[in-house]
Order: C-alpha cells, then sequence, then structure tokens
C-alpha cells in the first residue's frame, strides 16, 4: 500500500509540472513591443488579456495613429488625447508605428 501511495504522490507531481500555465497579467500587460515613429514614447501597446486584443493607450496631448503590419495587410487605428484604442487584430509582425497626427 505505501508504495502505491508513493507513486500517486509522484504522478500528481508530474501533473502539476506538465499542466501549461498561462502567463500573468502583470507579465503580459507590461511586455514591450518594438516601436517606430514619433509618439512611440507616449504610447505603449500592451496586451489585454480580457479582451485578447492589443490595446493601445495614448499618455499624450495630441492625437496618435497607431499601426501594425500583419499577415493580411495592415490595421491602424487613431488614438484621442489620453485615451485608449484596441486594435482588431491577435498578432502581427515587426514594430508598430505609433505617429503624431
Amino acid at each position: 500500500m505505501r508504495h502505491a501511495t508513493h507513486l500517486t504522490l509522484a504522478a500528481f507531481a508530474l501533473a502539476l509540472f506538465l499542466i501549461p500555465r498561462a502567463p500573468s497579467r502583470v507579465s503580459a500587460a507590461r511586455a514591450a513591443y518594438d516601436c517606430e515613429g514619433d509618439a512611440c514614447s507616449s504610447v505603449p501597446l500592451t496586451w489585454d488579456n480580457d479582451r485578447q486584443q492589443f490595446r493601445a493607450d495614448n499618455n499624450s496631448d495630441r492625437g496618435v495613429k497607431v499601426e501594425v503590419s500583419t499577415y493580411g495587410g495592415v490595421s491602424a487605428v487613431h488614438v484621442e488625447p489620453h485615451k485608449s484604442e484596441y486594435l482588431l487584430v491577435k498578432a502581427f509582425s515587426g514594430p508598430y508605428h505609433a505617429d503624431f497626427e
């Protein structure tokens, strides 16, 4: 009986190790994406786990156009000063572009 208990505990420990874990909100929210353009320092791009979309937060006093390249083309959004907008893509390639308008 004692040997069976050890095997059961070992199987349980192995199962816990093999179960995939979702990334934490903190690490996902702070992931850095490469940016090109004159508004990069004012418009960070972050992944929103709840909506499963990228969010552009405009921390400046001017409107900004945020654009990403996807395999199907380009996706862009205009972000008003001190507002946030969501891009309608779940993935993009290369750096994102953030330019003041």
